[in-house]
């Protein structure tokens, strides 16, 4: 996945801003793209936990830090720190995009955008779309979605693959777009706001795997929407990450057939179903792993869990309501091993 948005054809790369919020992580798939060449990084309060999780080390932490935990403030000791009041009037994604504005940048893209709050998704497509009437490029990812939001004389684009599901948003009245590289293109054409003319279109483009998806902004400002299939990630690359080859060398170390056997049958077949999501299934090995009081085996699950969007405070949670039926000293014994995992990390 390559995507952007550009004020003209040909126009140099931006000085691009990575804001670290604290919804769901994307897919891994996408992480290569959004990460690469982004500076400064700038942790939105609970978002600093995402920075472990990906190994990065923001330049700032902004925020009322009502929402960061401790294992992840420990971990990054001496950052720099904008603390602000609980009861203030703007979001922690606002102060962090202000921040990295004041940096310079002209493109923010923004992981864990869009979480499991309705109102902090909506409020970041809102707070997007202001930024863009003032030329900032702004880019959400958040779980198997993405938003790309420009206003007039932008150009969002993005490459998919054919038959990915993709929507475009009017983000206020007046606005005219044309739209190219889906199934039912728009050619200068009013795009209503207030209404679903541009929802549930798609990726395509003839006889090709893949497609190049534009949406350039005539007048008023929208958002480019992507929804990505979760079910065409590979368990094993998402689950794994960057620690793939030495997991799978230690399976192999303890016996080459047993190895196939967990990788074909519970990665390549069981992870794979998709009535669960990966998310789900993590936290579902987390427990029944301590539930056999099996602490070798969770950290590989403790790590693939947050890199499949599972917060540190929903690993925590998991093991406490162990506890119920597993009893109190395997849910401990879990937490110390989560404890020391983290510690680890930082």
């Amino acid at each position: 996945m390559s995507g952007g948005t550009d004020r003209a054809a040909g126009a140099p790369s931006a000085r691009a801003a990575l804001v670290l919020a604290g919804g769901t992580l994307p897919l891994p798939r996408l992480l290569p793209a959004v990460l690469a060449d982004a500076a400064p990084v700038v942790a939105a309060d609970g978002g600093l936990a995402h920075a472990r999780t990906l190994g990065l080390t923001p330049d700032l932490l902004v925020g009322d830090l009502d929402s960061v935990s401790p294992s992840a403030l420990a971990a990054f000791p001496g950052i720099a720190t904008e603390t602000h009041p609980r009861d203030k009037d703007e979001l922690d994604l606002e102060l962090a995009l202000r921040v990295a504005l004041r940096a310079g940048a002209t493109e923010v893209r923004v992981l864990g955008a869009f979480g499991s709050r309705l109102d902090q998704g909506l409020a970041a497509l809102l707070i997007a779309a202001r930024h863009a009437t003032s030329g900032v490029r702004v880019a959400l990812y958040g779980g198997h979605h993405e938003a790309h939001v420009t206003a007039a004389g932008g150009t969002a684009r993005v490459e998919l693959p054919a038959g990915t599901t993709v929507s475009l948003l009017a983000l206020e009245a007046g606005t005219e777009v044309t739209s190219r590289g889906v199934a039912y293109p728009l050619e200068r054409q009013p795009l209503p706001y207030g209404t679903g003319l541009g929802v549930s279109n798609r990726a395509e483009a003839a006889g090709a795997t893949s497609a190049r998806v534009e949406l350039h902004v005539h007048a008023g400002s929208a958002a480019l929407l992507v929804e990505h299939d979760p079910g065409a990630t590979d368990p094993k690359a998402a689950i794994w990450g960057t620690q793939a080859q030495r997991v799978a060398e230690a399976l192999a170390a303890a016996d080459p057939d047993l190895a196939e056997l967990i990788t074909r049958v519970a990665y390549d077949e069981v992870f794979a179903r998709p009535a669960l999501d990966l998310r789900t299934r993590e936290l579902l090995a987390v427990a029944l792993l301590a539930s056999l009081g099996a602490t070798d085996q969770l950290p590989t699950h403790l790590r693939g869990a947050l890199l499949v969007g599972a917060s540190e405070e929903e690993l925590r949670e998991t093991l406490i309501h162990a506890s119920m039926f597993v009893g109190f000293p395997r849910a401990l014994a879990a937490m110390r091993e989560l404890q020391r995992f983290l510690e680890r990390r930082g």
